[in-house]
């Protein structure tokens, strides 16, 4: 049986998180002995130079790349046609490579390997990267009477049940599917659990450099709270700007760094409206690169997101980095297993709501953890342990794709 895979991703090759949460996986897959294709949908125009020198770096860690262009307007519609453009283009390629195993990440992928399933009879792994209508319904943009709504999860439950195998980010969001998916039921051999892991390697700094760069930028003496990421849809801007105030409060010469690729002004916003002063806070965009310097010169990080059930499907590839940076990390309950993790191995802070009074304790208890000065040495460990790429991530999917390729039948 030849050992080949195709991997059908519905985001474009330069976003950070195809090469974090993509690219990195699939690499130690074809180190594995694994020929990995990878399927992207492009957003924008890439040069002959851009492709080329994107293939070459694919290539030398064993990854051949095929892309498509993505539609987005009129949505639906757009969609489908991807599904059906994606679906023929991923024909030919596994015709021409021999494959018949795909591997959807997420929902529009999945729509392509379940044809792909039934027209020739390729194994099909869902990776459920999160409850996608419920995530719409969470941010406002979809009502559960929308046909848009209907439709994801009417084909949710179809790859719940016709996928060979399936992958989940939680063990929370894995409990209570397969207590109210019927078609789960008895399948617990083909359900893996395989969290948003990080590269570890790339978050080893040492004490000296830490230092120079606190000095650089007049951190010493000062607590500093990290956030990273996106600052609008899920992420709450007003709430940690109100945790920042209640940190402050308490430690008058704390530091705010916002690290994001968005529009800053939701979180300028917000910041100025809890009464954070410039010279408390710095918004800016951190090129990866650079970002584990960053965050290892940090004292803390926080995350809070909004939402309801789709929160429990939840894994925020932030968290791993910042554990892996050595830093506790202030959430809001219910987000994924983070609960457990981190609260099991004094590696963060929960927060029951959002109000001040639990800022107040957020922020009280938070600084007892960065007065323990095995509070870096733990998060790190935490990191290794539950969430490293090569500990955890490779290997799981590595043993995920061997049974897969194995129940095949001989072509």
């Amino acid at each position: 049986m030849r050992r080949a895979a195709l991997y059908i991703c519905y985001y474009h090759i330069t976003d950070p998180l195809v090469e974090s949460q993509v690219v990195a996986y699939l690499r130690g897959l074809a180190a594995q002995g694994i020929e990995m294709h990878l399927l992207t949908f492009e957003r924008q125009q890439l040069s002959a130079k851009q492709q080329e020198e994107i293939r070459a770096r694919l290539e030398a860690g064993g990854i051949r790349w095929h892309h498509l262009r993505y539609h987005q307007r009129p949505s639906l519609p757009a969609t489908l046609y991807d599904v059906l453009a994606g679906t023929l283009t991923a024909a030919r390629i596994c015709r021409r490579h021999g494959i018949r195993l795909i591997h959807a990440r997420s929902h529009v992928p999945g729509a392509m390997a379940l044809l792909l399933k039934r027209m020739m009879g390729c194994q099909f792994l869902f990776d459920l990267r999160g409850l996608m209508a419920e995530e719409y319904l969470d941010a406002g943009r979809w009502t559960e009477g929308d046909i848009k709504f209907r439709l994801t999860k009417r084909m949710e439950r179809v790859f719940l049940r016709e996928a060979d195998a399936l992958v989940m980010l939680t063990q929370r969001i894995k409990d209570d599917l397969t207590v109210t998916e019927p078609a789960l039921a008895g399948r617990n051999g083909a359900l893996q659990v395989i969290p948003c892991c990080v590269d570890l390697d790339r978050f080893h700094v040492s004490d000296a450099e830490r230092e120079a760069y606190r000095d650089a930028r007049g951190w010493t003496g000062r607590k500093v709270l990290v956030y990273l990421g996106k600052v609008g849809t899920w992420y709450r801007p007003d709430a940690m700007a109100g945790f920042f105030r209640a940190l402050q409060a308490r430690e008058p010469r704390a530091f705010f760094q916002v690290l994001t690729q968005d529009d800053p002004a939701p979180i300028l916003q917000a910041l100025t409206g809890a009464g954070a002063q410039p010279a408390d806070f710095d918004i800016r965009y951190s090129r990866p690169a650079e970002l584990p310097l960053v965050l290892s010169a940090a004292d803390a990080s926080i995350s809070f997101r909004a939402g309801e059930y789709s929160k429990r499907a939840a894994s925020p590839t932030k968290v791993g980095e910042c554990l892996a940076a050595g830093l506790p990390v202030v959430t809001n309950a219910g987000i994924g297993d983070c609960d457990e993790l981190l609260g099991a191995n004094g590696a963060g802070v929960t927060l029951t709501g959002f109000s001040e009074p639990e800022y107040a304790r957020g922020a009280g208890v938070l600084l007892e953890l960065l007065d323990d000065p095995e509070v870096r040495r733990r998060c790190r460990h935490l990191a290794e342990v539950q969430l490293g790429l090569e500990q955890v991530g490779r290997v799981r999917y590595g043993r995920l794709y061997t049974q897969l390729l194995q129940n095949m039948s001989p072509e």
